[in-house]
């Protein structure tokens, strides 16, 4: 191990040729290869993706990111980026470790990583992915529960086919059911009666059908206006059901009533019907089906069971806030209403199973695994369709939704599963120990038909072979340093870090405790945490629907992080938002912690499919980087407002011409960001805490059409084509391997 280096003023002209301090740092480079991993986050990076978290960052930013910011290293970033790298001596932090994006990326690199997150959830997700696991004894446990309850759970999701011949059942179809308030008969919530086709339609047009009358299960066409049931020969619409957004019509008495007040006045979660089944056939042909008298029967049965039957089931009940508030105005006040009576039954019976094994890491692994499939197994999810990963899990929209017409899967499933306990295990578990022994790069490669990527092997060591250690106050030793608790206390030396590279919480987005609570309703039970708890919701969490409250929150723990760190080291950490009041608390907990900010680079952020994206009227399809080192040691000159604005707006023109330059376009969102980004550098210099987050909050407001004109003026991504990446299309073939 090298010898630790110390901080000293004779390092200043390292801190100055630190690449992400430069204005030369290649994000526009760096956002293509983030961009060919986000299309496959769970193939390129598994190992953060063994369970859910969520707002998580792209692996190879950050890879960058610790690169760029490592003292000394002022060479070209992306030839680097595909060499093995060995930044011995290094201790990384990042006190909002999540999924372990920064821990996982730093250990890569030979660094003392150090991953601290205040949610038990995020941090036994992170202890079992980056932690050591034996493959013989992790194939030797799951073997072991396979055989204890495997069986027993396909059993439960069993019916016949068409023929009458004995089948399994892959998927059952749900739709709520609410009596009317006119009339009190119940109506089907369905927005459709088309409940299952194909996510290529134009290829694949064939989609199924419920009939409104007879509850016969039909076959139709993508698109037809009009249909006519086989069975009773019923003319209808297939693409009105009764629900209509808000509001639904009784098909009874015609009567429009208010969907969410009617079940709000209930009190409790709505009933459910049975009305359809998805099963494989003994010749291995999917079969879409009618629900029968004997499927009505043999849920009853599950149910039945239930009481006497020994289970882990969740425990806990729901806390109002942001992110629960809409289950709960369905009634859903317990953690155990978002299962059905059979998914509890199997479910529970799984998670017993895991329990009884030997405590090992391979035990918590499993457990993992299992809590990973509950995020597919609830009625909160829904139906996706063929073609693509069946079951649209219930995290899609993030927040906890209720599924109107939800889909119940067979949690141990077959290989045509989506979302089930035995392909999560090879699909994801599996999967990321391949990464672990044989990490590898993305790279992404322009032709002229599609963009393509491929795997670059050889560019870091094994995180097999990284020791997982304790917390202590002075890591030196390479490998991997967790602990779960408030990142504001965290323990550590003064002065011990040498870099903070962290993704802070956004203050009125996700508030993950009231999701992640979801996972620990059941975790509590099967994996060891640090500490005893009921839910993972804590004061000191850095999320708060307040500005100040968040800026408040947020400054313990930069202050925290400003205590630790190396006189001349550097804090980087990625942020995007589309107010004001965003950036203007973001500004004050900087300031207010001891920082300055002195660089901003965008780069790409998540997958840009992903639905909060989709569904944005103008959606921000960039982070930013923001570069800050300790105060006083800014010795930036101060300019006025004005001349503030002036330079920020220069820079923010280059920065969206160098994007531009690469095809990519920005949003008038993305605009904002750039700006503002750009503003907050040149703010910072010069100034006290005060002085900046004054001038910065006053100047804000003013710059709409600043923000209007850096987006007005962009020239079209078609007008500037794609180029090939000069820095990918070097000889790799001194690599492992190149696949």
């Amino acid at each position: 191990m090298p010898k630790r280096r110390r901080s000293s003023p004779a390092r200043d002209s390292d801190v100055a040729t630190r690449l992400i301090q430069n204005d030369n740092f290649p994000f526009e480079v760096l956002s293509e290869v983030a961009e060919a991993e986000s299309w496959r986050k769970e193939v390129y990076r598994p190992i953060y993706h063994i369970h859910k978290w969520w707002a998580q960052r792209l692996g190879s930013v950050f890879r960058a990111v610790i690169l760029g910011a490592a003292p000394g290293r002022a060479a070209d970033l992306m030839t680097s980026f595909y060499e093995r790298v060995d930044l011995g001596g290094l201790v990384v932090l990042d006190p909002f470790m999540g999924s372990g994006t920064t821990v996982g990326e730093a250990a890569k690199l030979g660094c003392a990583a150090l991953g601290r997150d205040i949610n038990p959830v995020a941090f036994n997700t992170v202890k079992v992915a980056l932690g050591p696991i034996d493959r013989i004894a992790l194939d030797r446990a799951f073997r072991h529960v396979e055989r204890a309850v495997g069986q027993e759970l396909r059993a439960l999701y069993r019916a016949v086919d068409s023929k009458g011949r004995p089948c399994d059942v892959l998927y059952y179809f749900w739709v709520k059911v609410v009596n009317c308030p006119a009339c009190a008969k119940p109506v089907d919530l369905f927005s459709s009666y088309v409940f299952a086709g194909h996510a290529y339609a134009s290829r694949f047009p064939t989609v199924h059908i419920v009939c409104p009358r007879c509850r016969d299960v039909f076959r139709g066409m993508h698109g037809d206006s009009e249909t006519t049931c086989s069975g009773c020969q019923c003319k209808f619409d297939a693409s009105a059901g009764p629900a209509r957004r808000t509001t639904a019509i009784c098909n009874h008495c015609t009567h429009e009533f208010p969907i969410a007040r009617t079940i709000k006045a209930r009190g409790i979660p709505p009933n459910h019907r049975l009305f359809a089944k998805l099963v494989l056939t003994a010749d291995g042909q999917k079969e879409y089906l009618r629900a029968t008298q004997a499927d009505v029967e043999a849920y009853d049965n599950a149910r039945e069971r239930l009481p006497s039957a020994n289970l882990v089931v969740p425990e806990g009940a729901l806390e109002d806030g942001h992110n629960t508030k809409q289950a709960i105005n369905y009634g859903y006040r317990q953690w155990r209403d978002f299962f059905n009576a059979r998914q509890l039954l199997a479910l529970g019976t799984l998670a017993r199973a895991i329990r009884d094994l030997p405590v090992s890491p391979e035990r918590d692994a499993l457990a993992l695994v299992f809590s990973g499939t509950l995020e597919f197994n609830n009625l909160f999810a829904s139906y996706k369709g063929e073609g693509t990963g069946a079951v649209r899990h219930m995290f899609s929209h993030h927040i906890l939704k209720p599924e109107r017409v939800p889909i119940e899967a067979n949690p141990w499933g077959l290989p045509q599963s989506s979302g089930s306990f035995s392909t999560l295990y090879r699909s994801r578990l599996l999967r990321a120990l391949d990464y672990k022994d044989s990490p590898f790069e993305v790279a992404p490669e322009m032709t002229t038909v599609r963009a393509k990527s491929r795997k670059v092997f050889g560019t870091s060591k094994p995180l097999g072979s990284s020791p997982l250690h304790d917390w202590m106050p002075k890591p030196v030793a390479a490998g991997v340093y967790l602990s779960c608790g408030d990142s504001a206390n965290t323990g550590l030396a003064p002065k011990s870090v040498d870099l903070v590279i962290t993704d802070p919480p956004f203050f009125d987005n996700v508030h993950y405790s009231e999701l992640a609570d979801f996972f620990f309703s059941w975790q509590r039970h099967l994996v060891p945490t640090p500490v005893s708890l009921a839910t993972t919701r804590h004061e000191a969490e850095v999320q708060d629907k307040n500005a100040d409250a968040f800026a408040s929150k947020l400054t313990r723990v930069l202050a925290e992080c400003c205590r630790v760190l190396v006189e001349d080291g550097l804090l980087v950490f990625s942020y995007h938002h589309s107010r004001d009041d965003g950036w203007v608390s973001l500004a004050r907990a900087i300031a207010d912690a001891g920082f300055s900010v002195i660089q901003a680079h965008p780069v790409k952020a998540e997958m840009s499919v992903a639905a909060p994206k989709v569904q944005a009227t103008d959606p921000i399809d960039i982070d930013i980087l923001l570069v800050c080192q300790k105060m006083h040691r800014d010795r930036r000159p101060k300019r006025t407002s004005a001349e503030a604005i002036r330079v920020a707006e220069a820079g923010a023109r280059l920065r969206r011409d160098r994007f531009l330059s690469r095809g990519r376009a920005l949003s008038r969102n993305d605009a904002k960001v750039l700006l503002f980004s750009r503003l907050l550098v040149e703010l910072s210099a010069g100034r006290n805490a005060g002085e900046t987050v004054h001038q910065f909050g006053a100047v804000l407001p003013t710059l709409q059409a600043s923000v209007d004109a850096l987006h007005r003026d962009q020239v079209k991504a078609e007008n500037s084509p794609r180029t090939k990446l000069p820095q990918l299309s070097l000889d790799l073939s001194h690599r492992e391997r190149v696949s």
